[in-house]
């Protein structure tokens, strides 16, 4: 299988001589800006970035004219593997995910963002298709500057002209002199204290807030897109004092922060702990002294930032890491289109007769087959199909085509998380039967359902005592103050981290079923039901993350009151 020469399957790009702007620089250096800008001047014209809520938000700037001061508001469509919002059907303007970009609409402007993802064993092959194949007359790349020699060669080998823009930070960083030393209590307001488990994350929120008093946002990649944004939102506004995330806010989260803390500088693989990579410490590290950020008891603004770490005998680390230079990348990451495995699929022989090769054998005969330019590309990592097929070969009982079954395994599925595999396969199975999936026939039996109800129910009862308040004219508080009624109390027993949990897993099976629904419309048919009902999944997640925050405030205060009166005891004793 000869895929040597990749830049020749995408013909309406070969038909144009593009200019391609490289915008380089570390993070908050306004690498993007410029291409943004361009894009919004432009006819027509696409963003396409790695995640959805980056897409989302971008779409969001757009629309309402806050790309750039001067620059006035566009229609703008977004388009993500689950999700399709169409503004005008005639807006010039599309912000996706990378893995959305068309090969086949021509656009005066494109604009790549995160560029050096180009070279991920698992993704990078979306960034290639979207460099070689995107018929833009001018195409910006946004990323880190280690990516250059690799941009440099593909517009050579595409006949592109290339030109590179370096950029550099707008507010200088600084590493502290010393870490916390395990001290929680000198985390002030407007830091963010960075984990990698979400036990990690809840346990700092819990003993920051016991240790100092003040108010944590959480953000971590479990969490819902639309969570996360609403959570950054309250913390850059000030209404909740430290974030504590995981490296989700290394894209795609505008956050205003002061200073960066890393609990730890090594992260679990799946396989092992290791060290973060020195490009990964960066790109977190670069998330202090966010241009535009300002200190309103100061009134001083974009004085810089500053990161440290948690524990001292990490701190040298990340100045090695912080000093060390870029690493270049050198190879692009490709990947057989799904046509291709269904040819090759056809050209092999079965292993035995009437019974078709698996996805893993065809994985397996690909990487075994493929003759590539090793001088530029690599042949992209299939770790993430291969967990999933498995599960949809024993799911399918041989009646799906490869295509399908290749489909399925691309989808955005956990398998870590029991639940999204029970559903993925009960999903399957209807589909491999010929029937119409319904969501619900999917999830029986995985206990989300039953606890979502639980939790919507307490939220229209807090709702109903929100409007009892409101009519009596009392002060209005926010819906989880009325938990258990107008008199608030104690925290509910399902508020909790399980309830979290289960929540989480029924919001990745909706976002399933919804990116399942644009794959096999006539099958996955209740899309906009499931729309609805995975919002409603957001509102309950939201809920139970205000519940957990109220329930620690509450406790707090039960338990400062409650020294209060053994103080005043003791004074009592003393003075008798």
């Amino acid at each position: 299988m000869d895929i040597r020469f990749p830049v020749h399957q995408f013909p309406k790009a070969r038909t144009l001589i593009r200019n391609i702007h490289l915008h380089v620089g570390p993070t908050n250096s306004g690498k993007t800006h410029g291409a943004l800008v361009a894009l919004s001047k432009a006819r027509t014209g696409i963003f396409a970035g790695p995640l959805r809520l980056l897409a989302h938000e971008v779409w969001d700037r757009f629309n309402s004219g806050t790309v750039s001061p001067g620059v006035a508001a566009r229609a703008c469509n977004l388009v993500t593997g689950e999700e399709k919002r169409t503004v005008d059907p005639l807006a010039g303007l599309v912000s996706c995910t990378v893995e959305m970009v068309s090969t086949t609409r021509a656009v005066d402007v494109g604009v790549i963002d995160e560029i050096q993802m180009i070279g991920d064993p698992q993704r990078g092959f979306a960034w290639t298709n979207a460099v070689l194949g995107l018929p833009a007359k001018e195409l910006h790349l946004c990323g880190e500057a280690s990516v250059i020699p690799l941009i440099e060669n593909l517009a050579s080998a595409c006949g592109d002209h290339l030109t590179v823009h370096r950029y550099d930070r707008l507010t200088p960083l600084s590493i502290a002199k010393e870490s916390l030393d395990d001290d929680l209590s000198s985390i002030t307001k407007g830091d963010c204290i960075v984990a990698f488990s979400r036990s990690g994350i809840f346990a700092l929120k819990r003993d920051i807030e016991k240790k100092t008093g003040l108010r944590c946002a959480v953000a971590y990649g479990a969490l819902p897109p639309e969570t996360k944004a609403e959570q950054a939102k309250l913390f850059n506004a000030g209404k909740l004092d430290v974030m504590v995330a995981s490296d989700a806010i290394g894209m795609g989260l505008n956050l205003r922060i002061k200073r960066v803390i890393f609990d730890t500088l090594s992260k679990w693989n799946g396989k092992e702990e290791v060290i973060l990579s020195a490009s990964q410490i960066k790109q977190i590290a670069g998330r202090a002294g966010r241009y535009g950020t300002q200190d309103k008891d100061t009134q001083k603004a974009d004085l810089g930032g500053v990161v440290t770490t948690r524990h001292e005998h990490e701190l040298g680390i990340l100045e090695a890491a912080l000093a060390s230079p870029l690493v270049p990348i050198t190879r692009a990451a490709i990947q057989p289109s799904s046509e291709t495995l269904s040819q090759l699929s056809a050209m092999l022989p079965s292993i035995e007769r009437g019974v078709m090769r698996t996805l893993s054998q065809i994985y397996a005969d690909v990487a075994l087959l493929s003759r590539i330019d090793s001088t530029n590309f690599f042949l992209a990592d299939f770790s993430q199909q291969l967990t999933i097929s498995p599960l949809i070969e024993s799911a399918s009982g041989g009646m799906l085509t490869v295509s399908e079954r290749e489909t399925f395994s691309n989808a955005p599925a956990n398998t870590r998380d029991e639940r999204v595999s029970a559903f993925l396969t009960n999903a399957v199975r209807f589909f491999s039967r010929g029937g119409l999936v319904e969501f619900d026939l999917a999830a029986k039996d995985l206990a989300m359902l039953e606890v979502e109800e639980e939790v919507v129910s307490l939220m229209r009862q807090a709702e109903e005592a929100r409007e009892r308040a409101s009519d009596a004219g009392k002060e209005v508080k926010p819906l989880i103050a009325y938990l258990n009624g107008e008199g608030g109390g104690t925290a509910h027993p399902l508020i909790n981290i399980t309830t979290m949990l289960m929540l989480e897993s029924l919001h990745r099976c909706f976002t399933l079923y919804l990116w399942l629904s644009f794959r096999f419309p006539l099958a996955f048919c209740w899309r906009s039901d499931v729309e609805r009902r995975k919002k409603v999944a957001e509102e309950a997640i939201d809920f139970v993350l205000q519940g957990i925050r109220f329930g620690r405030a509450k406790r707090l205060q039960a338990l400062g009151r409650g020294m209060e009166r053994r103080r005043e005891s003791g004074s009592e004793k003393f003075g008798a």
